[in-house]
């Protein structure tokens, strides 16, 4: 393409470390507590509550965490659409400049 000049391999560097993070940061949420008991605050006047309210951030957070690793992932999968679109463009358009 006339005067756009690609740069394949920060490209391609970007599409791994986007691919390589999606991992890690879906097992971010493994240690996360899930049904937390009341007995965990001991004697507390409103142990029950804060552990409702303990549960309800883990599951929270679980979520927030899962949807950044699915968004890490799609947005790998459309930087590599991206380098083999512009990667077929620059073949079609030398294809085209050569003679038959």
């Amino acid at each position: 393409m006339d005067g756009f000049t690609v740069n394949y391999e920060a490209l391609e560097q970007c599409r791994t470390e986007l691919s390589g993070q999606a991992g890690p940061m879906a097992a971010a949420g493994d240690g996360l507590p899930t049904g937390v008991s009341a007995g965990s605050f001991g004697d507390l006047a409103g142990a029950g509550a804060l552990a409702d309210a303990v549960t309800a951030l883990s599951y929270a957070a679980r979520d927030e965490i899962d949807t950044a690793s699915e968004r890490l992932t799609q947005v790998g999968v459309a930087v590599e659409a991206v380098i083999d679109s512009v990667r077929e463009t620059d073949r079609d358009r030398a294809r085209s400049l050569t003679p038959a």
